[in-house]
């Protein structure tokens, strides 16, 4: 963005994408550009007075996209530290990358990073204000995905004939009452997951036998695999239990029987339909 070339002509999807590559170009360029003129149909960006430096677009008849219809393009000012468009929610997705990375991250690290990628001053309370932008943005789209759950176990099936996904979730106990209560989330919260793809379940179901390691399959050509993965709530004897007995239903008590389970956890038996599957350190 830095050696961004203006052009006359140049389209735009619509107001916010011609606002957020000006933007971009203010921070990376360094210039105090703003908006003297913004609308529905037309948003003229001017550097600070005495700068020849501006970019004029607008809206396209019939349609959502606008053109930039004039500029100029060479500026006349120094460069600043101090870029009054760089907004938080700019800001906020710059970082997402690295915030999602290390959700922890401290505020003085974006300030020093801020500093050594664009030369600009980023003050700790719009730094806060970033970083808890990122984190929302984050979370919301972790919950996002987790609404699509069952989305993903469909195209699962759809693309691997066969194969076996188990959801389970978890409802409030409100949710067996006749009278829903006012203001009470009833959405069921994501709990587990199991999963078995059919390739890799008839590649390690061979009569040569095989090694099983959790559910990370060795088969009879050397190949390890994975079998079987699920996402549970905690390592707990029940949700092994819930584990097992899908693997048991997806590959049979009688291949389960010969298999050895080891887990770096505690030691525990657990009986799945008469069958005797040790789990041990």
């Amino acid at each position: 963005m830095k050696e961004y070339k203006w052009e006359v002509g140049t389209m735009y999807i619509d107001r916010n994408a011609f606002k957020e590559c000006v933007t971009s170009y203010a921070v990376h360029s360094g210039r105090e550009i703003w908006f003297s003129k913004c609308d529905s149909h037309k948003c003229k960006a001017v550097c600070k007075e005495g700068c020849k430096w501006f970019a004029y677009y607008h809206k396209m008849k019939r349609e959502y996209t606008c053109q930039l219809t004039s500029c100029y393009k060479k500026h006349t000012c120094n460069k600043a530290t101090k870029i009054g468009i760089m907004s938080s929610q700019w800001l906020s997705k710059a970082f997402m990358k690295k915030i999602c990375e290390n959700p922890k991250i401290k505020l003085r690290t974006l300030i020093k990073k801020a500093h050594s990628k664009w030369n600009v001053d980023l003050t700790k309370t719009k730094a806060a204000r970033v970083k808890q932008q990122a984190l929302d943005e984050i979370n919301g789209t972790y919950g996002e995905q987790y609404r699509r759950i069952h989305d993903y176990a469909v195209e699962l099936l759809r693309s691997n004939p066969g194969s076996t996904v188990q959801i389970q979730v978890e409802r409030p106990p409100e949710f067996q009452l006749k009278t829903p209560i006012p203001g009470k989330d009833m959405r069921p919260q994501f709990e587990r997951i199991y999963i078995c793809l059919d390739a890799c379940k008839r590649s390690f179901m061979t009569p040569y036998g095989g090694q099983l390691l959790t559910a990370i399959g060795w088969d009879s050509n050397d190949q390890i695999l994975p079998i079987a993965y699920a996402v549970v709530e905690a390592e707990t004897k029940d949700s092994w239990r819930w584990f097992l007995l899908n693997l048991c239903d997806d590959l049979g008590v009688d291949k389960i029987r010969w298999c050895t389970f080891m887990s770096d956890q505690q030691k525990v038996t657990l009986n799945l339909s008469s069958t005797h599957l040790n789990l041990s350190n």
